[in-house]
């Protein structure tokens, strides 16, 4: 009889596990693909004064930062959440100190327009060589951090991973601030991040 109450405990054991296995592979996980900074214009003549240290290394720390801090802000609102961060990796390596704009204007000079197109999103998320072949894509894609108004843009966007196809795309311009560089231009990105939910809720596909 023990023989007996051991085997079964023993199936049982395995079954949760495969249970498991299952609740944390969920067919349409949640793919986090980076801080794309391919096209991102820094403007402003009182920042961006030590560009060899920005390209590539700032991009690379601030996609670290969001690795280590916002990954548990996704993770509260899709249960199989992923990340793939080789091809915006890449596509930032090959970002350069001309996107550096040594000036300052209005805010509707600066802030307002954009110089990302939807033609631009679409090619660059096609662009993407990603390890994942299904699930829901997410990319920040930075459209400008402009000094004299201490305000950061970018495109939130959300892909099918299998057909490239954009399912989402939205501009959102938030406040930049806190103490040191990194800090200073990763804020706009933080605030961000406190909207997805609400975005996610409109493109989140049914299991």
């Amino acid at each position: 009889m023990k023989k007996i109450l051991t085997v079964s405990l023993l199936l049982l054991l395995a079954l949760g596990g495969l249970t498991r296995a299952a609740e944390n592979s969920l067919p349409h996980p949640l793919v986090w693909c980076g801080l794309d900074y391919s096209k991102v214009k820094m403007i402003g003549t009182l920042d961006f004064r030590k560009p060899d240290q920005i390209f590539p290394g700032a991009l690379q720390e601030w996609n670290g930062l969001f690795m280590a801090e916002m990954m548990p802000k996704l993770e509260a609102m899709e249960p199989s959440v992923e990340s793939d961060l080789d091809a915006v990796k890449a596509r930032n390596d090959q970002a350069s100190t001309n996107q550096i704009e040594r000036e300052d204007g209005t805010r509707a000079e600066k802030v307002t327009p954009t110089h990302i197109t939807d033609a631009d999103i679409a090619s660059i998320i096609a662009s993407y060589q990603l390890k994942h072949t299904q699930g829901t894509g997410l990319v920040f894609i930075m459209d400008r951090l402009v000094k004299a108004q201490a305000t950061g843009c970018f495109y939130v966007v959300f892909f099918d991973i299998s057909s490239k196809k954009v399912l989402h795309s939205e501009r959102l311009s938030e406040s930049a601030g806190g103490g040191g560089f990194r800090n200073y231009w990763f804020r706009p990105v933080k605030t961000g991040v406190g909207k997805l939910p609400k975005i996610y809720k409109t493109v989140k596909p049914a299991n």
